[in-house]
């Protein structure tokens, strides 16, 4: 099966993630200790950004040998 996604942007800032998720930037930040959100960060102490292009890839394969996705 193949699949095309569009984005309308690779990168998130977080206010604007936690924007358009409705949870809070603390809540952003936890997500992404944890490991659940993939992030970029160009420098120590930089600015980091969601990485929408490998959050979309991780949904995507989420259960996918499973029946019913």
């Amino acid at each position: 099966m193949n699949m095309t996604l569009s984005l309308d942007t690779p990168l998130l800032s977080l206010s604007e993630y936690a924007s358009r998720t409705g949870i809070s930037i603390d809540s952003v930040r936890k997500q992404m200790e944890k490991g659940h959100l993939p992030f970029i960060q160009h420098e120590v102490r930089g600015t980091r950004y969601i990485n929408m292009v490998q959050l979309t890839q991780r949904c995507a394969e989420a259960n996918a040998d499973k029946r019913w996705n």
